[in-house]
C-alpha cells in the first residue's frame, strides 16, 4: 500500500465567473470596499463587463475573492496597444490574508499571457502598496486642484479665440464630444480608446450617487466648424449663513487646442453662486498650472494614477517608439511571469532601412538590471529610469547606460488616464 497522500482540491478553487455569479460578484465587491453598490449601478456596470474575463476564488458556491479585466486599447509612445484593464479586485473581509489575492492576480496574468492578445495590463490602485509585488509600476500621476471662484482665476496670458463660443448641451450628446477625445487619446500615452459602452458609462448620472449635487451637465467650446472642447460637471450649492458659495465638481475636461481649454476653464471658474471648482484628475503638464494667477491658492495635490504591468516584455518594448537612439541590454526580473525573466537587447533607431525597434533575448552582458515593476513605471514615458536609479531600483552595470536609456524612454506629453475603471 502506497503511503503517498492523494492530491486534494484547493480549499478555495479559482475559476472563471459565470453569468449566474453576478449577484455574488457584486456582493463581494460591496463587502471588500465597505460600500453598497446601488442596484441601478450594478445593472449598468454589467454593460461593460466581459463574459469570461471575471475570476473568483470560491468557498462552495460563494465567491470570496474576485477580479476581472476589461479589453482596452491603450495609447503608448508612438501608437496604441491592447491592454487588460484590471478592475473589481477584492477579498471578503472574512477571508483576508489567505493568499487569495495572490492566487487571483497570478492566474489573471497567466490567462492574459495565454490569450496572447494583450502585452500590457493596467489598473487604478485602491491601495497603492498592494500591486507592486505583482509587477505593477506607477506609470502616471495627476493633480487634484480646488480653484477659488474668480473671473480672473487664470491670467490674461492664457490664449483666447474670438471665434469660440460656449454652448450647454445634454451629457447624452456625447457624440459631439467624442472626436475631441479621440484626437487627445491618440497623442497622450495612458489614454484609452472609448467605445459607446464606455461613453455611456462616463456620462451616467445615477441619482443615488449625487450626494446633493446637481445632475450632470455638459458645456462645449465650438466655432462655426466643429466642437473643439468640452467639460462635464455638476454643481452643489451651499446656502448656509456665511458660506462662500457652492462647489463645481468637474468630471472631465478635454480640448483639441489651448484656446478651447482656456475658455472652458474661464467658464468653470466663474459660475454664479459657486465658491470653488474642484478638478480631481488633471494632467501633470496641463497648461492650467501655468495659467492660474495664484497656483498656490488652488492647493495642487499630486497623486498616483495609472499602474502598468508588462505581461509580454518583448512585444511591449518592440511596439513603442523611443525619443532617442538606443542599444541596451536589460536584465529584467519577473518572478510571476517566467517568460519575461531574461536579458533583453533593445535596439531603437539603429539606422536600418525599416527603422523598426528590435527586442530579443540575449546572453550578452547586461547594461541595466531592473524589475518588471520598474519597467512598467517607465514604459509610458512619465517616470524617468534615471530617477528610479537614484532610488536604487535600477542598477547601472555599464557606465552611461542609465542616462541614455532614461532619455530614450521619456515622452512628451506626459502620460495621463482620464478614465477610471
Amino acid at each position: 500500500m502506497s503511503d503517498r497522500s492523494a492530491p486534494t482540491e484547493p480549499r478555495y478553487p479559482v475559476r472563471a465567473l459565470h453569468e449566474d455569479d453576478w449577484a455574488g460578484f457584486v456582493a463581494t465587491d460591496s463587502h471588500a470596499f465597505g460600500i453598497t453598490v446601488p442596484d441601478a449601478v450594478a445593472e449598468a456596470e454589467r454593460e461593460v463587463h466581459e463574459p469570461g474575463r471575471g475570476l473568483g476564488a470560491f468557498e462552495g458556491s460563494t465567491p470570496v475573492a474576485i477580479a476581472t479585466a476589461f479589453s482596452f486599447e491603450l495609447t503608448v509612445p508612438g501608437g496604441a496597444l491592447p491592454a487588460a484593464g484590471v478592475s473589481w479586485v477584492g477579498v471578503l473581509p472574512t477571508h483576508r490574508r489567505r493568499g487569495l489575492l495572490g492566487a487571483l492576480m497570478t492566474r489573471q496574468l497567466q490567462d492574459v499571457h495565454d490569450a496572447g492578445r494583450e502585452p500590457l495590463a493596467a489598473l487604478w490602485a485602491s491601495e497603492p502598496p498592494i500591486y507592486g509585488r505583482f509587477g505593477y509600476g506607477l506609470a502616471s500621476r495627476s493633480y487634484a486642484l480646488t480653484v477659488p471662484r474668480s473671473a480672473q482665476a487664470i491670467t490674461e496670458d492664457a490664449p483666447a479665440d474670438p471665434a469660440l463660443r460656449l454652448r450647454l448641451v445634454s451629457p447624452e450628446d456625447w457624440r459631439l464630444m467624442q472626436p475631441v477625445y479621440d484626437v487627445a487619446a491618440r497623442e497622450r500615452p495612458g489614454m484609452l480608446a472609448r467605445d459607446e459602452r464606455w461613453w455611456r458609462r462616463l456620462v451616467r448620472d445615477t441619482p443615488e450617487l449625487r450626494e446633493g449635487r446637481s445632475g450632470l451637465r455638459a458645456v462645449v467650446a465650438e466655432d462655426e466648424e466643429r466642437v473643439r472642447g468640452y467639460a462635464l460637471y455638476a454643481t452643489k450649492p451651499d446656502w448656509a449663513p456665511g458660506s462662500q458659495g457652492g462647489t463645481v465638481f468637474v468630471r472631465e475636461t478635454m480640448s483639441a487646442d489651448a484656446p478651447a481649454r482656456a475658455a472652458l476653464y474661464r467658464y468653470l471658474f466663474d459660475l454664479d453662486l459657486m465658491g470653488s471648482t474642484t478638478l480631481s484628475n488633471t494632467p501633470v503638464d496641463d497648461p492650467l498650472l501655468f495659467w492660474l494667477r495664484n497656483t498656490r491658492a488652488a492647493s495642487p495635490r499630486l497623486s498616483d494614477a495609472l499602474y502598468l504591468r508588462l505581461v509580454d516584455v518583448r512585444t511591449a518594448l518592440r511596439r513603442r517608439t523611443y525619443a532617442t537612439p538606443l542599444d541596451v541590454v536589460l536584465d529584467v526580473r519577473d518572478d510571476l511571469c517566467p517568460w519575461n525573466h531574461a536579458r533583453w537587447r533593445l535596439i531603437a533607431d539603429d539606422g536600418t532601412e525599416d527603422g523598426a525597434v528590435r527586442c530579443e533575448r540575449t546572453d550578452g552582458p547586461p547594461d541595466l538590471e531592473l524589475g518588471v515593476r520598474e519597467l512598467g513605471a517607465a514604459y509610458l514615458g512619465g517616470t524617468a529610469l534615471a530617477d528610479l536609479g537614484l532610488a536604487g531600483l535600477v542598477r547601472e552595470l555599464t557606465p552611461g547606460a542609465l542616462r541614455t536609456a532614461s532619455a530614450a524612454f521619456l515622452h512628451t506629453p506626459a502620460p495621463w488616464c482620464p478614465t477610471a475603471f
